[in-house]
């Protein structure tokens, strides 16, 4: 078993990707001589990782009775690759989207026997539902910059940002879609395009907050910048590589920011 331990949590990467909260394996150490401490750990992740793996209550019982512990999630993809679900898809380049079962002490990627066994459109529908009740934990604005830090599925809310959007800043109706970037599992910042110089500030800004948020995090996503367009397809615009931006948005977007300073002049 690989595993590494964080400040709060315990992340199993091998032989099945977990994640554990601290609270009940502190639990289980309070009144335990240090002594025996790693014999305890090794069987409380063993015991975890046979019932996060395995055929759990949740995953056997009726589907009704799992979807509101069903969450859609983008994941950096494993190496190699056909450790994927087959059901797994590309969200963005170095990001692929799956689906996780949030149990009490893991957060478990739900396989590809129980996704035929429930309904691939039934849990991603309630995984997305879901995702909007997920609440950051912080919440912090700058000339149209938001940031936004929370549980592990706050930088996968990128897969309900109009709703996010909504939800945060009021507007109903985005026009010209927005920036956004996810460095993190934890972290989403986003940028609402209505004004090109604002928005081109906002992309540099954006762009350093990622990739130093993505650099300094243990559970990175991505150290890019991408536009959500009106249609709801997310590209990738840029990345900061510590020296300067590197650009390689779309003619599409070019032809966007055309758009937005003609409707300002």
């Amino acid at each position: 078993m690989k595993v590494v331990v964080h400040d709060d949590r315990v992340e199993v990467l091998h032989p099945e990707e977990l994640e554990l909260g601290l609270d009940t394996l502190s639990g289980l150490v309070a009144d335990v001589p240090a002594g025996q401490w790693p014999d305890v750990v090794d069987d409380y992740l063993k015991q975890v990782l046979e019932l996060g793996t395995r055929d759990h209550v949740e995953l056997t019982g009726p589907t009704e009775d799992l979807l509101d512990k069903v969450y859609q999630r983008l994941m950096v993809p494993p190496a190699p690759p056909a450790e994927l679900p087959e059901y797994a898809v590309e969200f963005v380049p170095g990001l692929v989207l799956l689906l996780a079962l949030d149990l009490p002490d893991a957060v478990v990627t739900i396989n590809d026997e129980h996704v035929h066994r429930h309904g691939l459109d039934q849990l991603a529908d309630a995984g997305l539902v879901n995702l909007t009740r997920e609440l950051p934990d912080s919440y912090a604005e700058s000339d149209g910059v938001y940031v936004l830090q929370g549980s592990v599925y706050v930088g996968s809310m990128v897969l309900v940002l109009g709703w996010v959007i909504e939800a945060v800043t009021g507007l109903t109706e985005t026009p010209h879609g927005a920036l956004v970037a996810m460095p993190s599992r934890e972290g989403l910042v986003f940028h609402v395009v209505r004004e090109r110089r604002q928005t081109e500030r906002a992309l540099e800004e954006m762009a350093q907050i990622a990739a130093e948020w993505h650099r300094e995090s243990t559970h990175w996503l991505s150290h890019r910048v991408f536009w959500w367009r009106p249609d709801g397809v997310v590209e990738p615009v840029a990345h900061y590589d510590g020296t300067g931006m590197v650009d390689y948005s779309s003619n599409e977007y070019a032809d966007m920011l055309y758009d937005v300073d003609r409707a300002w002049d």
